[in-house]
């Protein structure tokens, strides 16, 4: 009945799943303006069903406004996998401004909450930064 797609009521702090170019071409425009999580996995990955929940957790920590985390399946996107170096699941790709600005590979929790920190613009209204742990 629910359906994985990023276009059924993703729900802000979601994570998002990209389903095809055209959605994968959206959610990386926005890297222009917030910090986009890629995440590089593959549904039957052992270390991805270990991070998954970590991963939904320090989505729905995170404010829409300043950053979205993105799941994209290596089975579906092999070419994208390759362009971008995935050679372990599940692979953090953190793009901003279009660029990649970091890489967290693996089962990884602390590396991967210090990144997307690091990399979060401050907030206009607060110039706290944002606790996803």
């Amino acid at each position: 009945m629910a359906s994985s797609s990023s276009t059924m009521m993703a729900r802000p702090g979601a994570v998002k799943n990209i389903e095809s170019w055209d959605e994968f071409t959206k959610h990386f425009v926005k890297s222009e303006y917030k910090l986009v999580v890629l995440v590089f996995m593959a549904p039957w990955s052992e270390p991805w069903k270990l991070m998954r929940p970590a991963v939904e957790k320090m989505a729905s920590g995170l404010k829409s406004e300043e950053a979205e985390v993105c799941t994209i399946s290596v089975d579906r996107f092999n070419t994208l996998g390759r362009l971008l170096r995935v050679e372990a699941l599940p692979t953090f790709v953190l793009v901003k401004r279009h660029r990649a600005v970091a890489r967290v590979v693996g089962v990884n929790r602390d590396d991967l909450h210090s990144s997307i920190n690091k990399h979060l613009a401050p907030p206009s209204s607060s110039p706290q930064p944002i606790n996803i742990s």
